[in-house]
C-alpha cells in the first residue's frame, strides 16, 4: 500500500486536474476500495460499477479533501461506503436473468400490440360487411366459420335443402370478398 504522503500528493494533483494523478491513484488504491465495495455489496459486478463512480467523485471532490481531517485512504473508503450505501438503498430493477428463464416463462406467441390493433381494424371491417349481407346469409356464414358445421349440419339445422345452404354460403362470401375488397 502507498504512504499516506504519497496519496496526499496524488489527490492534490487531481485537483489540479492531472489525469496521470488520478492514473497511478486509481492503481495504488482502487485494489482495497474494490474489497470494501465487495464486502458491502456481495456482488462483483455491483461492486464494480460503484467503483467507477467513486474515482469519478474522487476526481471531483479531490479539492476538497483535507489532510488535517482525515488520512487519504480513509476519505476514499468513505466515498466507497457512502456510494455503496447509496446503490443499496436504490431500488435495484434488475433482476438477473443468465440463462433466460424469466424471459422463457413469461414468453407467449399472443401478437403484440401493433398485430392487436390490425387484427382488430380487421375485424371491424369484416363485421361492418357481414352487417350488410342478407340475414339468412350472415347465419350461414356464422354457423360455418364460428360454430365449424359443415354445410349438410347446417341444412339439417335449418331444415333447409342443401343445395339451398351452399348457395347462400357461396354468394354470402361472395359478398363479403367484394365488401372487402
Amino acid at each position: 500500500m502507498a504512504e499516506s504522503a504519497t496519496l496526499q500528493e496524488l489527490l492534490v494533483r487531481c485537483a489540479q486536474s492531472d489525469e496521470k494523478a488520478l492514473e497511478t491513484l486509481y492503481r495504488l488504491t482502487s485494489p482495497q476500495l474494490f474489497g470494501v465495495a465487495l464486502r458491502m455489496l456481495r456482488r462483483k459486478d455491483w461492486a464494480e460499477e460503484v467503483m467507477q463512480e467513486c474515482y469519478v467523485r474522487i476526481w471531483q471532490n479531490a479539492r476538497n479533501y483535507s489532510a488535517a481531517q482525515s488520512q487519504p485512504l480513509t476519505w476514499m473508503s468513505r466515498i466507497v461506503r457512502n456510494a455503496c450505501i447509496d446503490w443499496l438503498r436504490k431500488p435495484q430493477l434488475e433482476i438477473p436473468d443468465a440463462d433466460d428463464t424469466i424471459i422463457n416463462e413469461w414468453a407467449d406467441e399472443a401478437p403484440g400490440p401493433m398485430a392487436r390493433l390490425a387484427q382488430f381494424q380487421d375485424s371491424k371491417r369484416i363485421a361492418e360487411c357481414l352487417k350488410r349481407l342478407e340475414a339468412i346469409q350472415r347465419q350461414v356464414i356464422a354457423m360455418a366459420f364460428f360454430d365449424d358445421l359443415s354445410h349438410s349440419e347446417i341444412a339439417a339445422r335449418l331444415a333447409a335443402p342443401l343445395g339451398t345452404v351452399k348457395s347462400w354460403c357461396r354468394r354470402g362470401l361472395e359478398r363479403l370478398k367484394g365488401c372487402l375488397a
